[in-house]
């Protein structure tokens, strides 16, 4: 919760810094969960099929750097945790402007509730991270805290996420973000914000300015 609510802070103390590598990015993504098991509430037995797709733009590319596409069940055990598990494929840009691929395994435990009128999910990532030229695993936790009344059209939010490289870089990459969401039906939400994404490369740590947009799809099962 604590670093959840830094977040404002850090985007501005890091915001302010200017570094010689830093970017301004556009990432864009939608989520669509499907029921496959439903129940009234989001717990056991509870399944959804998750898919994603993201694309993300920067200058230093000159257009498209990133794209995902992520599916695979969300198991709901509890009325505080569900289980992704997923496959993703994965690209990005190279400098000589080809685009290498890249496939991952992905284990996600998601702990979610609500406290008066705010809610939080932590999201616990681990990532298998398959190239033709190497194998590396990722641990990734990103911490969301909304101001959500129940009813509520506009929802502020705030999340940080850290990104630990567990093949030997250990933390490289922290994502702190500001946003807003529009709740345009009870299964339907719009996300859009403004992200500080820190990232340690060669030359050290550099902070790329992201606007983010997200759609996010919670599919009625028939005859609800």
């Amino acid at each position: 919760m604590k670093r959840a609510l830094a977040v404002p802070a850090a985007l501005l103390t890091l915001g302010l810094a200017s570094e010689a590598h830093a970017d301004y990015e556009v990432w864009l993504w939608s989520e669509n969960r499907v029921p496959i098991v439903r129940t009234d509430k989001p717990t056991f037995p509870r399944i959804d099929l998750r898919v994603y797709a993201e694309s993300r733009m920067n200058g230093r590319s000159g257009g498209l750097h990133q794209s995902f596409l992520r599916t695979g069940p969300l198991f709901f055990l509890t009325d505080f945790l569900f289980v992704g598990v997923h496959g993703t494929i994965y690209a990005d840009r190279l400098p000589t402007g080809a685009f290498a691929q890249e496939a991952r395994f992905e284990f996600e435990p998601n702990f979610f509730g609500r406290i008066g009128d705010f809610t939080w999910n932590d999201r616990n990532r681990f990532e298998a991270r398959f190239r033709d030229t190497e194998t590396r695993y990722r641990y990734r936790n990103q911490l969301r805290i909304n101001y959500a009344p129940k009813g509520a059209k506009w929802i502020p939010f705030v999340w940080d996420e850290v990104l630990v490289d567990l093949s030997g870089l250990g933390l490289n990459q922290n994502r702190a973000l500001i946003g807003l969401a529009r709740m345009l039906s009870p299964q339907t939400r719009l996300d859009a914000g403004f992200m500080l994404r820190s990232r340690e490369d060669a030359s050290g740590w550099t902070h790329d300015r992201v606007f983010f947009m997200a759609l996010f799809f919670d599919v009625q099962p028939p005859g609800k």
